[in-house]
């Protein structure tokens, strides 16, 4: 088991924004190196350099499909998730992977599941708000708690493969409840310290 941490980065983690932009830059930063890692494994494979089991190490992309990522916390008198931190995860998280700087990634650049997430509200853009809708979901598929296993994660894509529709259903209502709308055209990332 591997917790990513929110607790320290580039940003404040006295607040609730700073946490979930830390564990962001911190989870991105595995994605970031991993890549490097895989295009450089690649080069030296197709050279000739290394054989196949070296080609398939990457140590960052290992700790990823391990890693316990807290995306959010719960206040514990009351049970309910931080939405601000949660927002400022999901907030840095699509700025890293927005090419044309507009606030939003494209589904393309979303992923597989791109498309899914983005039936919340058809627009053709993953915007913060629903990118935090889909790590609630994943959340929830277990014990809502604000940190994704590894386990939950594998669950909620067997039901993202299974029912794809109930899904939406799932993720439309996550953004409508929790009322993701508005806490996003208000939110502002913090900027690192």
């Amino acid at each position: 088991m591997f917790l990513i941490s929110s607790l320290n980065g580039p940003f404040d983690c006295e607040t609730s924004e700073g946490k979930g932009a830390n564990a962001a830059y911190h989870v991105i930063q595995h994605i970031q190196n991993g890549k490097k890692t895989g295009d450089e494994n690649l080069r030296k494979f197709l050279k000739g350099e290394i054989g196949t089991e070296e080609a398939c190490k990457n140590d960052d992309l290992n700790i990823l499909s391990k890693a316990y990522i807290p995306y959010s916390s719960i206040d514990e008198e009351t049970q309910v998730l931080d939405l601000r931190q949660g927002m400022a995860f999901a907030s840095l998280y699509i700025k890293a992977f927005d090419r044309d700087n507009d606030g939003a990634m494209t589904v393309e650049e979303a992923g597989p599941i791109g498309q899914l997430i983005d039936l919340i509200d058809p627009s053709g853009k993953i915007t913060p708000g629903k990118f935090l809708s889909w790590l609630i979901f994943q959340d929830c598929a277990d014990n809502l708690n604000g940190i994704l296993s590894p386990a939950e994660v594998a669950k909620a894509l067997f039901v993202v493969q299974n029912d794809p529709a109930f899904v939406v259903g799932k993720l439309r209502d996550i953004y409508r409840s929790y009322k993701i709308n508005e806490l996003e055209r208000e939110f502002v990332l913090p900027v690192p310290r």
